[in-house]
């Protein structure tokens, strides 16, 4: 830990210089539900695409208590787009639970935090750092790839984040964004080590990146545009439908319509339905026939499938997946 000192003087610095400050929720004295707003529409999506639907989403619902009024119809509008919907759907969840069980203030408290329906324990400790100003390190995977880099030469090193927190002195608001800003225009997952100002103490440059190199397995070669597509269509895991009333049986769509625009075109045109697809998880041969495995969720329109319980299914399942 002995370069820390090191470490925190040269991100200050470039924070100064080189700090995303006009991010609109870098504002001072922003408030715990834009915080979070922020935080979850960020997850596994890129901050470029989420600025302009962060503006539209807070002036349709500029509080807590406007979007804990929402029904879903009211709120997909404003969500739509940025995928991974159960995100959208926890967003409603936790915004009537933060009205009816603390008169519309989050928490500042991470344990508390934890326990609302979508946030783990990076958003809360963002929560408590930006809206809150608490002396806590906020640990995703922009802070985890710089400190494993710098101080133990691989993003993929295992951190003992207590023991790095406690070693900082620097304010911890202003550390979690420069290292999220530094993460994103300099070591990024290939990282700029030629204009990196951290590169003569970090035992990644040092090393040039020994520890990190993994031989890549030889892909099999997998003729997805000839592979139809096997659809669980689902709500939440709980749930699952079939067109058969009978009997549990995934939907088979032919290859013409095996990307996630030809499913939710299909759906479309034959059900009135829109759906939220998620990418295939699993590629394989069923019978000889390239298969791809996909998820999918109804997120508006009403439907007449049969439904089916989670251990109605385990038979199909099981040959198939």
């Amino acid at each position: 830990m002995n370069h820390l000192f090191f470490f925190e003087k040269t991100i200050q610095n470039f924070y100064k210089k080189e700090g995303r400050k006009i991010l609109p929720w870098r504002k001072k004295d922003i408030s715990a539900y834009k915080v979070w707003v922020s935080e979850i529409m960020l997850q596994q999506t890129q901050v470029g695409r989420v600025i302009a639907y962060y503006v539209r989403f807070l002036k349709r619902f500029p509080d807590i208590f406007s979007l804990a009024k929402a029904s879903w119809e009211e709120f997909l509008p404003y969500y739509a787009g940025l995928g991974y919907y159960r995100r959208g759907q926890n967003m409603l969840k936790t915004a009537r639970v933060i009205v009816s069980e603390y008169e519309g203030m989050f928490p500042d408290n991470k344990e508390k935090l934890m326990k609302l329906p979508g946030v783990g324990e990076y958003t809360a400790c963002a929560i408590l750092s930006f809206a809150y100003g608490k002396n806590v390190v906020a640990f995703d995977t922009n802070l985890k790839r710089v400190f494993g880099r710098f101080l133990f030469g691989s993003k993929y090193a295992e951190l003992d984040k207590n023991d790095i927190a406690r070693s900082l002195n620097s304010d911890k608001k202003m550390l979690n964004a420069a290292i999220m800003d530094f993460a994103n225009s300099i070591c990024l997952n290939r990282p700029r080590c030629n204009i990196c100002p951290l590169s003569e103490k970090c035992l990644y440059f040092k090393e040039k990146g020994e520890r990190e190199y993994v031989l890549k397995k030889e892909k099999k070669h997998f003729p997805t545009k000839d592979a139809r597509v096997f659809l669980w269509l689902h709500r939440e895991h709980r749930e699952y439908y079939s067109a058969n009333p009978d009997r549990f049986e995934v939907f088979i769509l032919d290859k013409k319509m095996n990307s996630r625009d030809g499913i939710k075109r299909y759906f479309s045109e034959h059900y009135g339905l829109e759906l939220a697809v998620r990418p295939p998880h699993r590629k394989t041969f069923v019978d000889e026939i390239p298969t791809l495995f996909v998820n999918a969720q109804i997120l508006l329109g009403d439907h007449e499938f049969a439904i089916f319980a989670k251990e109605d299914i385990e038979e199909c399942a099981a040959k198939t997946l």
